[in-house]
C-alpha cells in the first residue's frame, strides 16, 4: 500500500472507528505521504536542499494507484515548486479520496451513520502488524524501511506518535527514536532528504494554521 494508506490504516482506532488525525493536519501529512510515494516510484525529485529545495516531474506516467494518481494530477502539469507548495496541492482533499479508494478495495469499512465518519477496520491482521512494526522500530531500535521509516517521519512531524505509542511513559523514548529514525539511512539519500523537507513543509503548514487560528479564534 502508499504510505497514504498505511498512514489512514493506522490512524484508525479499532475500537471507535475515528480517523485519529485531526482535521488541521490530515491534508498536510497526506500530501507529504504522497510526495513521499511518488519519490520513491521516480515521478518527483527533489533538488536542492533548505530554502533552495524545489521538486520538479521528472516522469508524468500515471501510477497504478488510484488515490495517488488523483493526487498526483494535481502537480503532474506544473513547474517545479517549493516542497511546501506542492505539499499543499498533492493534499488537497485527499483525505476522502484515499478513504473511498481504500473501502473499494476492501480495506476498510465506512460505518454508515448519519452524521459521524466512521470506519471498520476490515483487515484488523494488518493493522495490527504494521503497528508492531512501528513500535518495534520506535521502542525496540529495529531498523526502518520504506514502509516503517516515512510513517515514522509523518508521524513525528504532524505530532501524531501517540497512534503507535499510546503509553505516556514511552511517548518521550519514542519521540527521540523517531527524531533519529527521520535522519536515519533506511532509504537512499535523495529519499531522506524528501521526508526531511516534507517535514519541515508541514511544520510551517501547521505553524501557519496555529497562528492564524489564534489571530482569528
Amino acid at each position: 500500500m502508499t504510505v497514504a494508506k498505511n498512514l489512514l490504516l493506522v490512524a484508525i482506532d479499532p475500537r471507535t472507528g475515528r480517523v485519529r488525525v485531526v482535521t488541521r493536519t490530515v491534508e498536510s501529512a497526506l500530501g507529504g505521504a504522497a510526495l513521499i510515494d511518488l519519490v520513491l516510484l521516480g515521478r518527483l525529485r527533489l533538488e536542492g536542499s533548505g530554502r533552495k529545495a524545489r521538486v520538479e516531474v521528472v516522469d508524468r506516467t500515471p501510477v497504478s494507484d488510484p488515490a495517488l494518481q488523483t493526487a498526483f494530477e494535481r502537480v503532474r502539469e506544473q513547474g517545479r515548486q517549493t516542497p511546501k507548495s506542492t505539499i499543499a496541492r498533492l493534499g488537497r482533499r485527499q483525505r476522502a479520496v484515499v478513504l473511498r479508494d481504500m473501502e473499494a478495495a476492501g480495506t476498510v469499512r465506512r460505518q454508515r451513520r448519519l452524521v459521524l465518519e466512521r470506519y471498520d477496520v476490515a483487515d484488523v491482521v494488518q493493522r495490527d502488524d504494521l503497528v508492531g512494526r512501528l513500535r518495534a522500530v520506535l521502542l525496540q531500535e529495529q531498523p526502518a524501511d520504506e514502509t516503517t521509516g516515512p510513517l515514522v517521519g509523518l508521524l513525528l512531524a504532524t505530532g501524531h506518535l501517540g497512534i503507535a505509542v499510546t503509553d505516556r511513559r514511552e511517548l518521550k523514548v519514542a519521540k527521540e527514536r523517531a527524531k533519529v529514525v527521520a535522519e536515519g539511512d533506511w532509504a537512499s539519500e535523495g529519499v531522506r532528504g524528501v521526508l526531511q523537507d516534507a517535514q519541515n513543509a508541514m511544520t510551517a503548514v501547521l505553524t501557519t494554521g496555529a497562528v492564524l487560528s489564534a489571530i482569528n479564534p
